[in-house]
């Protein structure tokens, strides 16, 4: 069949159709999985019967078909809401074939997509998608700072990774000039990772000391120091760890979160 004509909607979980009528104009929004070698998700734009816009992405470094049936939906759902924003936001003008419908993901679409392939120790693809975001969003300080922990743990670039994090962190704070602190455990968590990678372990556990004096209670920087066998100093320091006065106040400070 002609690409420059409508094809019958169908059923399968491989295709989204959405039908979308502006004034007397019908449009089909129509998002399909290609396999070319790779792994790709393509969304036209159908109006009067012929093409007037396509959109591809790469999504070769997802192996997951769950995870890539919820990016196809992501990307399938933008296109319409740029499509609806093209045309309620200016009537007069009108949708070529070079709508440009780029970011079909968010910086926390990202994220999500990354915090799930992490969770199922899927480094690498999870580094792809960071590629990925940053190509999107150059300057977002927390693609960048999970960009740069990835580096130093998968491909080894260890002084690139640290610097990336590093950059990352006073990326924040140009970004958010107010309550950016409240950020800084999971920033400073990708630093200590990534020095962690190198072997700078001393600089690891800073980084991570350094993260919970904002959030004492953050359980991955308390288990990055646990596994370093780094514990914390006991409530009175010139006492045993093991007195019964610094289990008893250490109890106490455990239940209020301390």
């Amino acid at each position: 069949m002609r690409r420059d004509q409508i094809k019958i909607t169908s059923d399968a979980r491989d295709e989204l159709s959405t039908s979308i009528v502006f004034g007397d104009e019908k449009y089909l929004v129509q998002t399909e999985r290609e396999r070319a070698g790779n792994l790709y998700a393509t969304t036209y734009i159908y109006v009067n019967g012929k093409i007037i816009s396509k959109t591809t992405a790469n999504h070769a470094d997802i192996t997951d078909k769950k995870d890539f049936d919820e990016i196809m939906r992501k990307q399938h759902r933008s296109v319409i809401e740029m499509l609806k924003f093209q045309k309620t936001g200016d009537e007069k003008k009108e949708i070529s074939g070079a709508v440009p419908v780029q970011e079909v993901m968010s910086p926390s679409d990202y994220l999500k997509a990354v915090k799930t392939l992490l969770m199922r120790k899927n480094q690498r693809s999870a580094l792809e998608a960071l590629k990925e975001g940053l190509e999107q969003y150059p300057e977002n300080p927390f693609i960048l700072s999970y960009y740069g922990c990835l580096e130093a743990i998968v491909n080894k670039k260890y002084r690139f990774g640290i610097n990336m994090c590093k950059k990352a962190m006073s990326l924040l704070e140009k970004k958010v000039p107010f309550g950016e602190e409240f950020f800084y455990p999971i920033f400073y968590l990708n630093l200590g990772r990534a020095y962690l990678a190198s072997g700078k372990r001393k600089d690891a556990v800073a980084a991570f000391k350094k993260g919970l004096e904002t959030d004492t209670g953050n359980s991955d920087l308390l288990m990055e120091l646990s596994m370093l066998g780094v514990r914390k100093k006991s409530p009175v320091t010139f006492l045993s760890r093991s007195n019964p006065i610094n289990k008893y106040i250490g109890m106490l400070l455990r239940k209020l979160g301390r």
